[in-house]
């Protein structure tokens, strides 16, 4: 008779993710991943296969937990300069008020960018689709402000941004939330 898991899958991909978030793929060790999921190396490859099989879930449970509600109202029918500025707003909130560990881990999907030497085409894919979400999310936005010329160019000038602010973020979280505070403050001038 198999045994069932005795763990909660949310909960160790949780964990998963917020390692390989503040390390990274290659930084992040079996022994880190079972330190902070709890569970046994059998267990883990039994239930995910390998690192890379836990860090696919952990990078879908980022794009759905985390960047899924921040982008939302961004993407909604509709949206326009008040949800750009909340978006900036929060991210800027975020790295001034958030503990350094937090505030200083960047994006999960920037960092893998920087990381894909040591990945493989399919992590490329998912952080291009990651960029594209992004500047859709903008594009929909700016779209609706009457006052800009060339929504394309500035859904490209805010993700470069947020790109920016995000790998900033890891080196100093408060020249991140000034840069998020001086985007809205351009925002509210179109």
């Amino acid at each position: 008779m198999a045994r069932t898991k005795e763990f909660s899958d949310a909960s160790v991909v949780t964990a998963a993710r917020d390692v390989f978030w503040s390390r990274g793929f290659a930084a992040t060790s079996l022994a880190q991943l079972q330190a902070a999921t709890g569970l046994s190396k059998s267990s883990m490859y039994e239930t995910y296969g390998s690192k890379r099989g836990l860090f696919d879930r952990a990078a879908q449970s980022y794009l759905d937990g985390i960047i899924g509600p921040l982008l939302g109202p961004l993407e909604a029918p509709g949206a326009g300069r008040d949800e750009l500025l909340a978006y900036f707003a929060s991210l800027g909130r975020l790295f001034s008020t958030a503990p350094r560990a937090i505030a200083s881990r960047g994006c999960l999907m920037l960092n893998t960018a920087m990381e894909l030497d040591d990945l493989d085409e399919a992590a490329a894919d998912m952080v291009r689709a990651y960029r594209t979400r992004v500047r859709t999310a903008f594009l929909n936005s700016v779209a609706s402000i009457q006052a800009v010329d060339d929504p394309g160019l500035k859904a490209d000038l805010l993700t470069a941004s947020q790109i920016g602010m995000m790998i900033t973020s890891r080196l100093d979280p408060m020249m991140a939330a000034d840069l998020a505070a001086t985007v809205a403050a351009d925002i509210r001038t179109w």
